[in-house]
């Protein structure tokens, strides 16, 4: 599972509650954050969700939402933030995690200033974002990233 992302959910939420996962990838964080009482839901293109268009799901509100290493790669992407909105609850957190601009292992080009803008023009407030120095070690990689985490929360 994400260690900052589980970091995350033990700062904000004492009790485990109700999740979504916008790229759910092969789904490694909805079964960690369900091994520990969470309701998880994951929303994947492999699942036929094309997260460029609305996605409302039928298990909302969430009290969180998240999407790691998707944003940078979408063109629509006030879609998959709206759609994080959409889906929360009043007072829900908005987890995400990108490449950040100044990565030169990945062609992203949003850096903080652009994801707070997209956070704050699309429904959330006590936004923060931070750059993460991040050592890749999967097999075939072993290089640096920076990592930019944006966290919001829902009005």
């Amino acid at each position: 599972m994400n260690t900052f992302l589980a970091d995350f959910v033990k700062q904000k939420y004492p009790q485990p509650g109700k999740v979504l996962d916008l790229g759910a990838g092969d789904f490694t964080d909805v079964k960690a954050l369900e091994k520990v009482g969470w309701l998880a839901e994951g929303v994947d293109k492999n699942l036929g969700v094309d997260l460029e268009q609305p996605f409302i799901s039928v298990s909302r509100p969430f009290d969180l939402v998240y999407s790691n290493y998707l944003l940078h790669k979408l063109q629509n992407r006030d879609q998959l933030i709206k759609t994080a909105c959409n889906n929360l609850k009043s007072g829900g957190w908005l987890f995400l995690h990108t490449f950040d601009a100044a990565d030169t292992n990945s062609h992203s080009d949003i850096d903080a200033d652009k994801l707070k803008l997209l956070l704050a023009q699309n429904g959330f407030i006590n936004v923060t974002t931070e750059i993460i120095d991040f050592f890749d070690n999967d097999p075939g990689h072993q290089h640096w990233h920076k990592i930019l985490q944006g966290v919001g929360q829902k009005v």
